[in-house]
């Protein structure tokens, strides 16, 4: 399959913003489902309280285990919105990150992440062991290889 991909690798300071989002443990093959109905809840909760998200949807990856790893994943939101059941409130990653947006289908992704790793160790940066993810695009109504995703690896900063 043909898809585009940038590798326009640069460093930027990401600021925490309030959030709607459900923390779950999962595995790669369980993601997508998990994302399906956890997206779709989080939508139908800021809709329960006449609100929209503020920007599109994102994930926020934790330290993989046999398998298995944490993950937080949402939307943005304005200030004084609240979580329920398991929606909870929260924010987005905020610190020092190696950044390049990725266009092309999700399961081709590693290759930006093959980018950015081999960036941050040209820049003898040390990476913090989180990756987060922005989705720009809706899959329902983009092509595979016009998807865009803004891949951001967390960096120590110690």
């Amino acid at each position: 399959m043909d898809f585009e991909c940038e590798f326009v690798c640069e460093l930027k300071e990401l600021a925490p913003t309030p959030a709607l989002l459900i923390r779950a443990s999962t595995t790669m093959s369980e993601l997508g489902a998990l994302f399906e109905t956890g997206y779709h809840d989080i939508l139908q909760e800021l809709a329960s309280q006449g609100k929209s998200p503020t920007g599109p949807p994102f994930a926020h990856y934790f330290g993989m285990s046999a398998g298995t790893f944490e993950v937080e994943f949402g939307f943005p939101v304005g200030n004084g919105v609240e979580g329920k059941g398991r929606v909870v409130s929260g924010s987005t990653p905020e610190g020092k990150a190696a950044s390049s947006l990725y266009i092309g289908p999700y399961g081709e992704i590693e290759a930006v992440y093959d980018a950015l790793m081999k960036w941050v160790d040209d820049n003898d940066l040390v990476l913090g062991g989180e990756a987060y993810e922005i989705y720009l695009d809706n899959p329902a109504e983009t092509p595979p290889d016009r998807l865009r995703t803004r891949v951001y690896l967390m960096l120590y900063e110690g």
